[in-house]
């Protein structure tokens, strides 16, 4: 086998910048583009976090709009399944089956996820990003030796 790899194969070296570091107040709130309050409040408080943390950038906005809008939507939906009699429907054929909002729901969460592991919002996401390849080893060994 060659001894090559693909491009960006490479360890990750010290010194990765997550953010824009000369942002230093937050973004005006485009409330034209939130859903309501709550996802107004998700835009504010988990701006505060990434810019605090260095970790903002201006390419983030429209990823932490669909976030907030996500968690607004995932505060909506839980208020409509508070009894548990909410969380399944009858079909045609007289079976039980999970309500609309129950999957809806399961589309927000997975969504709202998926953003706040892009945005580092989470603690995994968020250790990657911060490590920067810290705790590596520092030789410059050819990791691929052994398969040669």
């Amino acid at each position: 086998m060659a001894g090559s790899r693909a491009p960006g194969g490479g360890k990750i070296k010290g010194g990765l910048t997550v953010g824009d570091t000369s942002i230093t107040r937050k973004p005006n709130c485009p409330k034209h583009l939130l859903s309501d309050e709550h996802a107004i409040d998700a835009w504010h408080s988990n701006l505060e976090i990434m810019i605090d943390r260095k970790s903002f950038a201006a390419e983030d906005i429209p990823h932490l709009i669909n976030y907030s809008n996500c968690i607004s939507s995932i505060i909506k939906l839980q208020g409509q399944l508070t009894d548990i009699k909410n969380f399944t429907d009858v079909s045609a054929s007289g079976s039980l089956k999970l309500h609309p909002h129950v999957t809806a729901l399961n589309l927000m969460v997975n969504q709202s996820v998926k953003l706040a592991n892009q945005l580092g919002l989470t603690p995994m996401a968020r250790a990657r990003m911060l490590s920067g390849g810290k705790g590596d080893k520092e030789d410059d060994e050819d990791d691929w030796d052994e398969y040669k």
